[in-house]
C-alpha cells in the first residue's frame, strides 16, 4: 500500500478541516480536534491558513466553561458566487448562488427569444450587469451556467438539440467571448435534478420527472446525477408512449411529452395552472377527466422507465407542484396496476418544487466544483 506523502497528508487535514466548519456550523478549536482526532497545533495551523484564504470567518465566542472563551469559526458561504441563468420564450431569469446554494439575488427581465448574436450579446450585457449588481460580491462570481430547453453537449458547450427554441448548435463561446467568467450549458431537467440533490442529500437513486410546460427527466444513481455519455439519460420526454400517436416537436409521433407535459392540461382552455387544479379540486367533471386521462398517460410512461431503471420516483415541475398527496398516490395505484411485477416498496414522491429550481440547479454546477475542491470530492 502507497504511504501517503506530507503534502498529501496536508491537503487531507485542510479539506477535513474546512468540511467539518461546513457541516457543523459554528465550530471551536476543541470541536474540531474531538470531531477529527488531530493535534491542536494541525488544527489551529489550518484555521489560520483557511481563514487567510477567505473561505472562514471567525464568529464570536462559545461560553466559557473555566478559562478563556472557546473562539468560534463559521464557514464564509459568499467565498465564491455562482450565477445560474434561464433563457425562455419570453423571458430571462437569473439567480446569484452562495457556497450554501441558497438564491442571495434574483433578477429577472422581458425579452423574447431569437437565435441571433444579438440578443446573445444583450443576455450578456444582462449578466454583467446583474454580476455588477452584487457589489463585493461581484468579485467573486466563479462561473455563469445557462439551464436549456435543450440536449447538451457532453462537454456543457454546445446545444445538440433544441428544436423548442430553435437554437440547434449553439455554442458557449457566444457568451464565453464577452462574459468575464467561465459559464457552461446544462438541460434545464438536469439542473433541477441538481437542486434536487442539494435540497435533499438523502437521495441515493431517483428517477425524476418534471412536468413543465415542456416535459423532461433526469437520472440519479448514487446520489449524483447521471447524464450518459451523450447527456441524454432520462429523456424519458421522448419516449415512445403512444405509437402513431400525434406529432412531437422533435419530428416523431407519440411521444410522452405530447401527452405528459404541463401544457397538455390547458390545451384549447384560456386557464392557468392554477385555475385548472383549483377546477379538478372542486370535482368538476371534464376538468376531472382530463387530469385522469393525464395521470393514465404519465404511470404508463413511469411504469416503462421503471422496467428498465428500478428504482423510486421524483415527480416535479409547474404541473407536479399542484399535485397533493392523493394524487401521488393515484399515480402510484395506476402505475401499479398496469406493471408486470407490481412492487409494494415502489415509491412515488413529490419534488421539492422550490422556486427557480432549475436556475439554481445550473449554479449549483459551479458550486459543486469548488465545494469539490476545497473540501474534496465525496
Amino acid at each position: 500500500m502507497a504511504t501517503a506523502t506530507t503534502a498529501q497528508v496536508k491537503v487531507h487535514n485542510r479539506h477535513q478541516v474546512l468540511d467539518h466548519i461546513y457541516r457543523n456550523q459554528g465550530s471551536s478549536k476543541q470541536d474540531i480536534m474531538r470531531a477529527l482526532n488531530m493535534s491542536l497545533p494541525t488544527i489551529t495551523q489550518n484555521l489560520r491558513d483557511l481563514e487567510s484564504d477567505g473561505l472562514i470567518r471567525r464568529g464570536g465566542f462559545l461560553k466559557s466553561t473555566g478559562g478563556r472563551k472557546p473562539q468560534i469559526y463559521t464557514f464564509n458561504n459568499r467565498a465564491a458566487i455562482a450565477i445560474g441563468v434561464r433563457m425562455t420564450a419570453r423571458q430571462i431569469i437569473l439567480c446569484a448562488v452562495d457556497l450554501r446554494g441558497t438564491c442571495i439575488k434574483r433578477a429577472t427581465g422581458r425579452l423574447p427569444y431569437r437565435h441571433a448574436h444579438a440578443y446573445y450579446h444583450r443576455i450578456c450585457q444582462l449578466i454583467e450587469q446583474f454580476i455588477g449588481s452584487l457589489g463585493e460580491d461581484s468579485e467573486h462570481v466563479i462561473g455563469v451556467a445557462f439551464c436549456m430547453q435543450g440536449i447538451v453537449s457532453a462537454d456543457g458547450r454546445s446545444i445538440a438539440f433544441g428544436d423548442i427554441l430553435g437554437n440547434t448548435g449553439l455554442s458557449v463561446d457566444e457568451f464565453a467571448r464577452e462574459l468575464t467568467v467561465p459559464c457552461t450549458f446544462i438541460h434545464d431537467s438536469d439542473a433541477s435534478a441538481m437542486a434536487e440533490l442539494w435540497m435533499d442529500p438523502s437521495i441515493s437513486d431517483a428517477l425524476c420527472i418534471y412536468l413543465e410546460p415542456y416535459m423532461g427527466g433526469a437520472v440519479i444513481i448514487d446520489g449524483r446525477l447521471r447524464q450518459g455519455g451523450t447527456m441524454k439519460n432520462g429523456t424519458i420526454e421522448h419516449m415512445t408512449l403512444v405509437p402513431d400517436g400525434d406529432d412531437c416537436y422533435c419530428g416523431q409521433k407519440g411521444c410522452a411529452d405530447v401527452y405528459c407535459s404541463a401544457r397538455v392540461l390547458l390545451e384549447h382552455r384560456d386557464e392557468t395552472l392554477d385555475e385548472f387544479f383549483n377546477q379538478v379540486r372542486d370535482d368538476e367533471y371534464a376538468h376531472r377527466r382530463i387530469f385522469g386521462v393525464y395521470l393514465d398517460h404519465l404511470a404508463l410512461a413511469i411504469k416503462n422507465m421503471c422496467t428498465v431503471l428500478n428504482c423510486d420516483v421524483i415527480v416535479g415541475g409547474k404541473a407536479g407542484q399542484f399535485f397533493t398527496t392523493d394524487d401521488i398516490a393515484d399515480l402510484r395505484d395506476r402505475v401499479l396496476r398496469i406493471s408486470a411485477f407490481p412492487d409494494d416498496d415502489f415509491t412515488i414522491r413529490k419534488s421539492v418544487c422550490h422556486p427557480d429550481q432549475d436556475v439554481i440547479g445550473s449554479a449549483l454546477i459551479y458550486v459543486r466544483e469548488f465545494m469539490d475542491s476545497v473540501c474534496g470530492a465525496d
